[in-house]
């Protein structure tokens, strides 16, 4: 028997989402409301990070249609569909855990594609480890719908894989559920 429709009704999968048209940044925890928030430093999983197609409606889970791997893109699934990617995150103070950020907007595929250069041009001298993050800001771009804006990021060190993370990434919610989220963390001291 298929384990199909067993979360309950409004349960999902914590994620964090990032608003280029304001340049803010949103957490959905366990009690079902997004909060908005500051990240600091986070542990991206990038060693398992999805690209593929991604259509967004409002009201509708995304629809997502994933590349057998990053060098092999999937076929286009439909003209609403627009090339993008899933990667979990990992901070307790930040996201109360692990989250997913997925997304297809221009200007945080654009970042996290700069982060991703950064750590694949490092990621043989820091084997079996993952980066801390830093979010360092937003710039305002000009493009054709007017101003947004695009985060920008640096890798502040690497770390050990977080027990957190250790999970299969095609289970359907993340090891550690974000919970009521901290405040952020306003000093410069990083939690790894």
């Amino acid at each position: 028997m298929l384990n199909i429709g067993s979360q309950s009704p409004g349960s999902y999968d914590p994620y964090v989402k990032f608003n280029g048209k304001a340049g803010r940044w949103y957490v959905k925890g366990e009690d079902g409301n997004e909060k908005e928030i500051t990240p600091t430093s986070f542990v991206a999983d990038f060693a398992n990070i999805k690209t593929g197609w991604i259509m967004f409606v409002a009201g509708q889970a995304p629809s997502k249609v994933w590349d057998e791997n990053i060098s092999t893109p999937a076929a286009k699934p439909s003209d609403g569909h627009k090339r993008g990617f899933s990667l979990r995150l990992f901070s307790p103070n930040t996201f109360g855990g692990v989250v997913e950020l997925s997304s297809s907007s221009m200007h945080i595929c654009a970042a996290i594609n700069e982060v991703y250069t950064a750590y694949a041009n490092d990621v043989q001298n820091n084997k079996g480890m993952l980066p801390v993050v830093k979010y360092t800001g937003s710039a305002p771009q000009k493009d054709p719908k007017g101003t947004n804006y695009k985060p920008n990021f640096v890798i502040e060190k690497w770390v050990a894989r977080p027990a957190e993370l250790e999970s299969e990434y095609e289970q359907s919610a993340p090891v550690a559920v974000a919970k009521a989220v901290a405040p952020p963390v306003t000093n410069s001291v990083s939690e790894f």
